[in-house]
């Protein structure tokens, strides 16, 4: 089972193999769903392309914006220039972009974004016959949808185990747009869902609505291995080096850890989590589909660890 690291940078790029990933995803420039980070160059993908596969690891590539008309002659150059560095897959959304794709830079292997919103197996069956030979299922499944899918398909199935998640169904949010005129699916997300609300009367009370928790599945590692998932995704393109080294080195940490030793991995692993300094976690809707513990309107900030009270 493949362990999936972000890296939104050259040095998280580094952090993420050294702490244990099998492969990495960055972002194509200007044609990824995280185009508020600074763009990696070609150049440092053709380097970090290069270095990973003498590593023995993998690399993806997203390139899963929505593409308008005035990108095409954008995109078929980034995707001639991606075809000759040989990535391990394209990340897409846009069926435009897989069109072209198949047409024109066939040796491109494919992977189907979250933004895809497969939930069912007739979903990744359709893109399978599309020439997508991964789906990024979307994180709304419980494991019990999951079980039944992976079961029934050939298809490998990558999910998201760890990182932010989205009020909207997988990413589909119109909120950036209509508030500010940034396309989350251009990669422009301003994440109004983050910000604390008043209501219009006084007889509710103020808080964070829509500011959803991080997902955290440590636990659930055993159980994932067991259904099939092809790969275990952590999101964090914008995310801090120190993040990535604790997250992507906790996840490694339970995947290699013998049976007898689980448990005390598992506390070991939380700790780093707790070191990673993102938000509070939950199960997300692995467990249920209505999960209680995924807003605390209350608080929608970081979390670390106690250090002193400085006076």
């Amino acid at each position: 089972m493949e362990l999936l690291a972000p890296a939104g940078n050259v040095e998280n790029f580094h952090v993420a193999l050294e702490a244990g990933a099998d492969s990495v995803y960055i972002g194509a420039p200007q044609l990824n769903a995280r185009n508020l980070a600074r763009d990696l160059s070609l150049e440092e993908i053709t380097g970090m392309v290069r270095l990973a596969h003498e590593r023995g690891k993998k690399v993806y590539i997203a390139v899963n914006s929505l593409v308008r008309e005035t990108d095409i002659s954008q995109l078929l150059k980034t995707l001639a220039y991606l075809e000759a560095v040989a990535p391990d897959a394209l990340i897409v959304q846009d069926l435009g972009v897989i069109n072209l794709v198949n047409r024109y830079f066939p040796t491109l292997k494919l992977h189907a974004s979250t933004l895809m919103t497969a939930h069912n197996r007739d979903s990744l069956l359709a893109l399978a016959r599309l020439g997508i030979s991964r789906v990024v299922i979307a994180r709304e499944m419980t494991l019990k949808e999951l079980t039944a899918i992976a079961s029934t398909t050939d298809v490998e199935i990558e999910i998201f185990v760890h990182g932010a998640m989205c009020f909207s169904y997988s990413g589909l949010c119109l909120f950036s747009s209509y508030f500010g005129g940034k396309s989350g699916l251009r990669g422009n997300c301003v994440q109004p869902c983050r910000r604390k609300f008043s209501p219009s009367s006084g007889r509710a009370k103020s808080g964070y609505m829509f500011s959803m928790n991080d997902l955290s599945s440590l636990a659930l590692l055993p159980e994932l291995r067991r259904i099939g998932i092809s790969s275990l995704k952590i999101e964090g393109r914008l995310r801090s080096a120190n993040y990535v080294e604790n997250v992507v080195g906790a996840y490694r940490r339970v995947l290699d850890a013998e049976e007898g030793e689980l448990q005390q991995v598992l506390r070991e692993a939380s700790t780093m989590i707790e070191r990673a300094m993102g938000r509070k976690t939950s199960s997300g809707y692995f467990l249920t589909p209505q999960p209680k513990d995924a807003i605390v309107q209350h608080h929608s900030g970081n979390i670390g660890s106690y250090l002193g009270k400085v006076e």
